[in-house]
């Protein structure tokens, strides 16, 4: 009698541990740097993008990554991870300046979600 009511025990408490386990990291965003990275890279390819359309072009650059990616400027469409679908990036590249503005939806709720400025230059 006391196994089964030790293996009922020990069965609880993994169950409660795996709970735990797949509950903790979206509760309370654990996994914030690396979806501040992604972000990052997803707005880098975006950015190239735009600075091969403009090269190509030689025009602004005024459309979304859905435009970049059916012309071939970019391999696929990208969203800030932070939210999920329809978290669109906002872009817009100048060809007379050469200046490029690609930014998270989400910037303020998430400065981190910002491209370095080494990448700008």
């Amino acid at each position: 009698m006391k196994k089964i009511n030790i293996y009922k025990i020990l069965s609880l408490v993994a169950l409660i541990v795996l709970f735990f386990i797949l509950i903790i990291p979206q509760k309370y965003n654990v996994n914030k740097k690396q979806k501040a990275e992604e972000c990052i890279r997803n707005m880098k390819n975006i950015y190239d993008g735009i600075g091969l359309y403009m090269q190509e072009r030689e025009e602004d650059f005024t459309g979304t990554a859905q435009d970049l990616f059916r012309m071939g400027y970019i391999k696929k469409t990208y969203e800030c991870p932070e939210n999920g679908v329809g978290d669109k990036y906002f872009m817009s590249g100048d060809f007379e300046t050469g200046e490029i503005i690609v930014k998270c939806p989400h910037e303020e709720k998430f400065p981190d979600h910002k491209l370095p400025e080494s990448i700008l230059e």
